[in-house]
């Protein structure tokens, strides 16, 4: 079982080398292609996602990319920082896009702020990257029982 792990961590290693090479000459296809297989390999590795970013066409493609990043690494700040920015220029275009509603009357009563949204989606954010990590334990988890401590 060792065998097949390390040819499959070397598979890996060759992918994502011929895929920096693809990259350098300019090939941006084909270092989608190879750095795409190499994350079917390793799903976990910060680095295929971290190298796919910088091929992608669409932000629907990096904003997943984004995610799978933090996912895996929830302390990568440049990630999280693109990530919102995404979502920001996401937000610019919609509202853009939206054509505003002639305003209705007001009320009397003011409307109440809502912190509550506020606190729900920190917790939400905190169980993506508490879910993340789960997940990441659970695989390197896995893989021992799987390959062995070493």
């Amino acid at each position: 079982m060792e065998a097949s792990y390390r040819e499959t961590h070397d598979d890996f290693a060759r992918l994502m080398e011929a895929g920096r090479i693809a990259y350098a000459q300019g090939d941006r296809q084909r270092a989608h292609d190879l750095w795409r297989e190499a994350a079917t390999i390793d799903p976990y590795s910060e680095q295929v996602w971290l190298a796919l970013l910088d091929v992608l066409d669409t932000n629907d493609d990096r904003i997943v990319c984004l995610q799978n990043i933090i996912a895996i690494n929830p302390m990568n700040i440049q990630a999280r920082r693109q990530l919102r920015a995404y979502g920001a220029r996401t937000q610019e275009l919609n509202a853009v896009r939206t054509i505003a509603p002639k305003p209705a009357r007001q009320s009397a009563r003011p409307t109440p702020a809502r912190p509550l949204r506020r606190g729900l989606l920190r917790r939400a954010i905190l169980l993506g990257i508490a879910l993340g990590l789960a997940g990441v334990l659970f695989a390197i988890f896995l893989s021992i029982l799987i390959y062995g401590a070493g």
